[in-house]
């Protein structure tokens, strides 16, 4: 049984933007990938490292920090690290096939249920599963809902429904990094929580 606290743990954080040699902004009026040619071609992005800052925001609050992410999908092994400005860690996420371990406060916690940990720990509803399937503008739910730009046809936003809760996903500021066009702006709202990510890195 884990003891649930509620961790005061995002610092407002600041990383300086850097971009890979293929990071071009996405121009409206140029010719694009269809909407069904995109989507088969980053579900095909299984193994991604992002670099940015992610803030947590609701009536009571707002909790930001630096956030690093790498992840194999194929290989099922991830990395997600929090940290202050000083680059002081908070909190990191380890997985190893299906195990999950979560590090805060230099305490270790395992979990084969990541959502429900973090919950645990910090009281935060988070779509972890989800979100790395977000994050590319990709459905994770049969049921989750597109909504595409008229002219250049990249998700502009997605609903879904998700742990018995609404979510709301809006994308902006896309570029092409090699031959992806990615988002670097998300903001995923449920409720009163909004979850603001800016992407200064996309590595693939």
């Amino acid at each position: 049984m884990y003891s649930k606290r509620l961790i005061t743990l995002f610092f407002v954080g600041i990383l300086s933007a850097c971009s890979s040699i293929n990071d071009i902004p996405v121009d409206n009026n140029q010719a694009n990938q269809g909407i069904d040619s995109r989507n088969k071609q980053v579900s095909q992005l299984n193994s991604w490292t992002i670099a940015g800052k992610i803030a947590f925001i609701n009536s009571q609050k707002r909790q930001s920090a630096t956030l690093y992410w790498q992840k194999n999908e194929i290989e099922k092994t991830e990395s997600l690290n929090l940290s202050t400005l000083f680059g002081i860690k908070v909190l990191e996420l380890t997985q190893q096939q299906d195990n999950f371990t979560l590090e805060v406060d230099d305490d270790l916690y395992n979990t084969q249920d990541l959502d429900r940990l973090i919950y645990t720990l910090t009281g935060l509803n988070l779509p972890t599963r989800a979100m790395s399937h977000w994050l590319k503008g990709l459905a994770f739910l049969p049921t989750d809902k597109v909504a595409y730009h008229a002219e250049n046809k990249l998700p502009m936003s997605l609903t879904s429904r998700y742990n018995n809760k609404n979510w709301l996903i809006k994308y902006s500021k896309y570029h092409h990094i090699g031959p992806f066009q990615l988002a670097k702006q998300l903001t995923i709202t449920q409720g009163d929580l909004r979850i603001k990510i800016v992407i200064h890195s996309w590595k693939t």
